[in-house]
């Protein structure tokens, strides 16, 4: 788990009263129960739709008295959940909701969202709110669907895609802590691209032999990198599964299985954008979405 300020472990979730803020509020809730860790439910009222395109001025304090009465709600869902009402703080804040998660990120073990996706089937998309807290947020953020199914407890299964190619290797340390505190087996996914064809451009298909060769240099890798790592994460139990074809489609297909499935965000200033792989699995998953930033997340 991430941690790196002086305090109890805390739990941040993005709140607004949705059925995904409903499911990222009972997944903390019974992440916290198992942590002992406390939880803090923001609330942000997003300053640029204050003033709308029709020229109607909406009263902030009216806003934020009806988002301070929601989080009350919520609070007393907690309770209702055999919470300790004493461990639940609120906040409720003026700004961009990405934004505001984000500077609150510097105290937080993590924080969980709800992915809001847009849209169904593939052309489904998570909402910017959740990509904008994966891509710069200082800790890691676990998104959260209300179509997930609830982890067990204890888990049973973490996943983690690997990019051997990735600079980063943050992802890969953060799930076998995660795997090792909830005595959990690892599933390490390592994916070969397929090589996409479009409309005005296509390139030379690889033989199956060129395909094996690649699938089997990838598997020596991901070996070598879970090797290492294991020195330093004794007791994780683990296995590598290689793949060829599309990183979304395997992470997602894997996803149905699996109690967490851990990929690692590679974002850089000044956009934070979000990786096509990390947004489609953020979108696509069946199951809640752990994303670590390459870069200025805080580990162990």
């Amino acid at each position: 788990m991430a941690r790196a300020y002086a305090g109890p472990p805390r739990i941040l979730v993005g709140y607004d009263g949705s059925d995904d803020a409903y499911a990222a509020l009972t997944f903390a809730v019974r992440e916290a129960q198992a942590d002992e860790a406390e939880v803090v439910l923001v609330y942000a009222v997003d300053d640029t739709v204050l003033n709308s395109v029709w020229g109607v001025v909406f009263d902030p304090e009216e806003i934020k008295n009806d988002a301070a009465n929601m989080l009350t709600a919520a609070v007393e869902e907690i309770v209702a959940l055999d919470f300790e009402e004493s461990r639940v703080r609120t906040e409720v804040v003026l700004g961009n909701p990405a934004s505001a998660l984000t500077k609150y990120s510097d105290w937080a073990t993590y924080i969980i969202v709800g992915r809001c996706s847009v849209g169904k089937g593939e052309s489904e998309f998570v909402g910017s709110t959740a990509v904008g807290v994966a891509g710069a947020a200082r800790c890691p953020v676990i998104v959260v669907s209300a179509n997930d199914e609830p982890p067990e407890q204890p888990y049973g299964r973490i996943g983690v895609g690997v990019n051997i190619s990735a600079k980063g290797r943050a992802g890969l340390p953060f799930a076998m802590e995660e795997a090792l505190r909830r005595n959990a087996r690892l599933s390490v996914i390592s994916v070969v691209r397929s090589q996409s064809r479009s409309r005005w451009r296509s390139g030379p298909q690889l033989t199956q032999e060129q395909r094996d060769e690649a699938v089997d240099v990838t598997r020596i890798r991901t070996e070598s990198i879970v090797r290492s790592l294991t020195q330093k994460h004794p007791g994780v139990e683990s296995d590598i599964e290689i793949s060829f074809g599309s990183p979304v489609d395997v992470l997602v297909r894997r996803s149905r299985e699996l109690d967490l499935l851990v990929v690692e965000v590679q974002s850089s200033f000044p956009n934070f954008a979000v990786g096509g792989v990390a947004r489609g699995v953020m979108a696509h998953g069946h199951c809640p979405v752990a994303l670590v930033r390459s870069k200025d997340v805080r580990t162990k």
